[in-house]
């Protein structure tokens, strides 16, 4: 005679959490479902009302934006440009006047000219 368990509360709670996991799954897989159907009807908005905006507009914004960076490269030549003179002049007035004020010093005093004075191009003879 085989004697008969008594179902232990263990096995109801696992019963349970169980029918709840298998409800959240569901829960879960219908709530993909209607984000991905949202998605889809807003690609599908997106085509019929942005798009055909864009392919209309699309060749005069690559035209303006052509214009922007042409202009935008003038002014960045210009800037270089200016740079380029204002960094020659300075570097041009600097060795100037490493050369004249040695021979300056020599005519308005007493010293005679020193021997390690700097020649026309930047070099000590």
């Amino acid at each position: 005679m085989l004697l008969a368990e008594a179902p232990s509360p263990i096995d109801g709670l696992a019963s349970a959490a169980s029918v709840l996991l298998i409800i959240e799954a569901f829960v879960i897989i219908l709530l993909m479902a209607v984000l991905m159907l949202l998605l889809a009807f807003a690609f599908k908005w997106l085509h019929d009302h942005v798009i055909p905006v864009v392919q209309e507009y699309a060749p005069t914004v690559k035209g303006a934006l052509g214009a922007t960076d042409r202009a935008s490269g003038r002014v960045i030549d210009f800037v270089a440009a200016l740079y380029a003179r204002r960094r020659g002049f300075e570097e041009g007035a600097h060795h100037l006047f490493d050369s004249i004020l040695p021979i300056l010093a020599s005519l308005f005093s007493d010293r005679p000219l020193p021997d390690e004075a700097p020649s026309a191009n930047g070099h000590t003879p």
